[in-house]
């Protein structure tokens, strides 16, 4: 199955940032090769029809991904506020998202069920391994008379 690309279009936004931590051009280059080399592999292991994987603008704030019913598929590789790019888990994620939606369009239970098996697949391939949640702190069991007094001062009795 081949895959449509042109890589001169994925890196117009580029605006190098390395002072904030962000990537040279060259850096940019080899993640966007190494997300669409991935991305191939989830879409032919799950018989997807062909894409077109590039870089969404930096400043794309509202999304991390973007997928059109023409295969094209956009990724946002930066965080907004700090200019420095999203983990590659992060952006797997948002990869097999987009991906998913060139079978479903919509969020339903069956893109559901595929955006899972995806993702699934990725962790056992190893492209996707996000960190673990940090444990939140454990809150005090709350006895019957403080849960009394908190409603009482919630519902403007004293």
């Amino acid at each position: 199955m081949a895959r449509r690309s042109d890589p001169q279009l994925c890196l117009a936004f580029a605006r190098p940032q390395p002072s904030r931590g962000g990537l040279e051009v060259d850096q940019y280059r080899e993640l966007i090769r190494r997300l669409r080399q991935d991305a191939a592999r989830i879409a032919e292991r799950f018989g997807l029809p062909e894409f077109n994987l590039d870089a969404d603008r930096a400043e794309a704030a509202d999304r991390y991904g973007l997928c059109w019913d023409d295969g094209r598929i956009r990724v946002r590789l930066v965080n907004v506020r700090t200019g420095r790019p999203l983990k590659y888990s992060a952006l797997i994620d948002t990869v097999v998202h987009e991906l998913a939606h060139l079978q479903h369009l919509d969020h339903g239970p069956q893109w559901e069920i595929l955006y899972h098996r995806m993702l699934e697949w990725c962790r056992r391939e190893g492209l996707y391994a996000p960190r673990k949640p940090r444990p939140r702190p454990a809150l005090p069991p709350l006895s019957i008379e403080a849960g009394r007094r908190q409603m009482d001062l919630f519902s403007g009795r004293s």
